[in-house]
Parts: C-alpha cells; sequence; structure tokens
C-alpha cells in the first residue's frame, strides 16, 4: 500500500487511456461552452490527440470517442473525481495551463469558456486566485 502511494505518475505529456478522458474531455467541454467549434481550438485538441494515440488508436478515434461521450454526459462529475482522485497539486496546475491556452486558442476570451475554466478550477480544488495567476502568466507570455 504504500509503495503505491510513493509510485512516480507519467507527467500530463505522457497520458494513457484514463486521463485521455479527462483532459481531452475538459478542453473539448471548454472549447463547445461558447457554441461553437473555433478552428485554433480544434487544432489544439487534435494536437494533444496526436500526442497521445498510439499506433493501435488513432488521434481522430480518440476525438471522436470525447465528442460521443460529452454529447452523453450531463455532468463533469466523473472528470472532475478523477483529477481529484488521482493528480497531484503540480499536476491540476498543468491542466489549468492547459485548459486556460484553449480558452484564448481563438484570439478572443468567451465569458461562458472563462467562467467554465474557473468552474472546473474550483471543482479540482484550486483556489481562484491561483486560476487567475495561471490566466495572467499566460497573457503576459
Amino acid at each position: 500500500m504504500l509503495k503505491n502511494l510513493f509510485k512516480q505518475k507519467p507527467s500530463l505529456d505522457i497520458v494513457n487511456d484514463k486521463e485521455v478522458d479527462v483532459v481531452l474531455r475538459l478542453m473539448f467541454e471548454i472549447a463547445i461552452s461558447d457554441g461553437s467549434l473555433d478552428k485554433n481550438e480544434l487544432r489544439m485538441i487534435k494536437d494533444r490527440a496526436n500526442k497521445i494515440s498510439s499506433e493501435d488508436k488513432k488521434a481522430s478515434t480518440i476525438i471522436k470517442k470525447i465528442i460521443d461521450e460529452t454529447e452523453n454526459s450531463v455532468s463533469l462529475y466523473p472528470s472532475v473525481k478523477k483529477i481529484n482522485d488521482t493528480y497531484a497539486y503540480e499536476e491540476k496546475i498543468e491542466l489549468l495551463s492547459i485548459l486556460w491556452e484553449l480558452v484564448k486558442a481563438d484570439s478572443k476570451v468567451d465569458a461562458f469558456e472563462e467562467n467554465l475554466y474557473f468552474k472546473i478550477a474550483g471543482l479540482i480544488k484550486i483556489k481562484r486566485s491561483t486560476a487567475n495567476q495561471i490566466k495572467q502568466k499566460s497573457a503576459k507570455a
């Protein structure tokens, strides 16, 4: 039991199936929250899917799975629960950085996308001030 506690988990750049559902699902939720999927948002989602796709699982298959799951889902709870159960604080910060980059991908920050970003931050137990710091850091870069 103690061995599992100290096991090193892969970073978000090396994502397994469990994390595919979480990272890409939240990315897709934010991307469509303003009512449209911009080409830059779609490109970011495709890039992420390509990073995690394997030879036996194509990026397009992963994206289709995420779209289907999002259409059939009524809650972010399963994704948030996975994050809270398995992610370290630093991984949550990295996830929020990815999500904020997606929010600003279409060169305009939509209120629906921004609100969902802050809602997700709260649900994964990251203070709003920290989520704001991630947002401000991204604006300076």
